[in-house]
């Protein structure tokens, strides 16, 4: 039997180190596919079976909305927030303040980000509030999805905005750090059953991401912990 998996590509980076502690302990294979919350949701809504989803709170909201989910092993495990991704830290690049971070998106050449996103479409947001968004979007490249360090690691754009953990599944990048606080957005993720789901297997994956085993390393993939959760503004 095959466990099927429909996750957020935030967890890119984090999943196999997940997934090989889970099928040490069970024995079972897992079938996990990659894609944006809104991606993943537009799935589900076209009918493809899983048995677990891993999403942000709007696509959890939205699978919740079409009764596609077992309430009742609904789990928040983890956030992230949005960072920016460059090839090199060059000093130039400050994102330390709100006015430094405006100033390096201003004067850098180019500038990925993701349309379907929640990285990117909070970013779209983000240079609309700011007044930037004309001088932003002639120099933007905005794939449907995928990982924007790639591009920035091809030289196709000088920086790239994402959630850190994604920036972090691309090597040969530098990641320049999260972007000012009090700009930010934090976004949670949440494992649930789908209603399709009757194996006990599922359960199991749900609480392995509860353990300290997992929450203690879930920092290195650019996550912050359960434990450290209610600490950070919303």
């Amino acid at each position: 039997m095959t466990l099927k998996i429909l996750c957020s590509t935030a967890f890119h980076a984090a999943m196999p180190e997940i997934l090989e502690n889970f099928q040490q302990q069970t024995k079972m294979n897992c079938d996990v596919s990659f894609g944006t919350s809104v991606a993943i949701v537009e799935k589900c809504h076209q009918g493809e079976q899983a048995d677990l989803v891993i999403l942000t709170q709007s696509g959890i909201d939205s699978l919740l909305n079409q009764q596609f989910l077992q309430t009742d092993h609904l789990t928040v495990f983890t956030k992230t927030g949005v960072g920016i991704a460059a090839l090199s830290n060059n000093p130039a690049y400050d994102i330390s303040n709100k006015e430094n971070f405006i100033n390096t998106i201003l004067r850098c050449q180019s500038i990925g980000f993701t349309k379907h996103g929640a990285s990117g479409m909070f970013f779209a947001r983000l240079i609309k509030q700011l007044g930037i968004e004309e001088q932003i979007r002639p120099k933007a490249l905005i794939p449907e999805g995928g990982l924007v360090g790639e591009l920035v690691k091809s030289g196709q754009v000088e920086l790239g905005v994402q959630l850190v953990s994604e920036i972090l599944a691309v090597k040969g990048i530098t990641l320049l750090g999260f972007i000012p606080e009090e700009l930010q957005e934090w976004s949670s993720f949440s494992i649930a059953k789908t209603k399709h789901s009757l194996t006990k297997e599922a359960d199991l994956l749900i609480d392995l991401l509860k353990t300290s085993q997992i929450q203690t390393r879930l920092p290195s993939y650019g996550f912050i912990s359960e434990a450290k959760i209610s600490s950070v503004q919303d």
